[in-house]
């Protein structure tokens, strides 16, 4: 959008490791409030956030919106009348995006999505692992700089196992895998290929010499070259299913871009109990004992993308197109299909 001369301005929490990726990519934007865990917290932050929108649309005279269902921004938008193109994906985001929905333009939303959180909702061909990783937007790092950058040998395989910490509003409830397995599964592992860790919260003792030492914006290029996934990241696990790597999703909540990559059979889901748990292990082992395996994945990826759109060419139309696009997506969803 920026080469084409629009000027794009960001709002951001600081979750994860979004600060990190705005500076390292030295884009400028203004700092959004983090709730607590309570009731009390949640709404003087929705108020505070949706004030510091509103003197942001203003003060920069934005006059398109474009967002993840944000309700601070859905909120800014309808007060302001600016249009807001959102986006959905996480079926477990639950009644925050269903009413946040409601004061936004138009919804966008993948094919596979399950959810209808309003009726002019457009589904397009794709899911939002490939903004960044379609082969036109995404070429990793050639394999001796990654296995450099790993400190392994060009040939030696590794596997990239993730835990996550559980703590977003829709992992509430939820535990992952248990310690114990976790050190099976890294034992295991460890017999047949390199194990590197991925984690968002401290791990045992005894892990911590597998935790990977990369920096975030070269995550994509490790993942690119890695023999298998194994975790609880449903975003990672789709990125390595969308990069051709066999990915393993161990998480009770199975979302509808994870449910069509293991249809495609790009990626095997587990539920959270000691037996799917035991499972999930031992297909990762069947995985990384047969090499037909990488074979079969880079076949079942090239049938995924010659289904899906180039959806940052569709959006960026999209956008640029409004609000014309929103009535021709309305009258031939199918026009999508000139973006590929």
């Amino acid at each position: 959008m920026s080469q084409k001369g629009h000027g794009v301005f960001w709002l951001a929490s600081e979750k994860d490791i979004s600060r990190y990726l705005l500076n390292h990519y030295q884009i400028d934007y203004k700092k959004l409030e983090r709730p607590g865990n309570g009731i009390f917290s949640k709404l003087k932050v929705m108020i505070i956030n949706t004030f510091i929108c509103i003197r942001f649309i203003k003060k920069h005279r934005i006059n398109m919106i474009l967002s993840m269902v944000s309700p601070y921004l859905s909120v800014a938008g309808f007060i302001l009348r600016k249009p807001h193109i959102a986006i959905a994906d996480t079926e477990s985001a639950g009644i925050y995006d269903k009413l946040s929905s409601q004061f936004v333009s138009v919804l966008l939303a993948p094919k596979s999505y399950r959810r209808t959180l309003r009726k002019s909702q457009i589904r397009f061909e794709g899911n939002l692992e490939l903004f960044y990783l379609h082969p036109k937007r995404f070429k990793p790092l050639v394999k001796t700089e990654v296995a450099e950058l790993l400190g392994l040998d060009e040939e030696e395989p590794y596997v990239i196992i993730r835990f996550v910490s559980w703590e977003a509003f829709h992992d509430k409830g939820l535990s992952g895998f248990s310690d114990d397995k976790k050190r099976e599964a890294v034992e295991s592992f460890s017999k047949y290929s390199k194990v590197f860790i991925s984690a968002e919260k401290p791990l045992p003792d005894n892990l911590q010499q597998y935790l990977i030492r990369v920096p975030p914006e070269k995550m994509h290029d490790v993942l690119a070259y890695a023999r298998l996934f194994f975790g609880e990241s449903a975003t990672m696990a789709s990125e390595s299913a969308v990069l051709g790597i066999p990915a393993i999703y161990l998480n009770e909540h199975w979302l509808g871009y994870t449910d069509e990559e293991k249809e495609y059979g790009l990626l095997f889901s587990y539920k959270e109990n000691l037996k799917d748990q035991r499972k999930a292990i031992e297909k990762g082992l069947e995985i990384l004992k047969n090499d037909k395996h990488r074979q079969d994945i880079s076949d079942n990826r090239v049938r995924f993308l010659k289904k899906k759109i180039d959806v940052t060419g569709f959006l960026l139309w999209f956008v640029e197109e409004w609000p014309e696009s929103l009535l021709i997506m309305k009258k031939n969803p199918d026009y999508q299909y000139r973006f590929t």
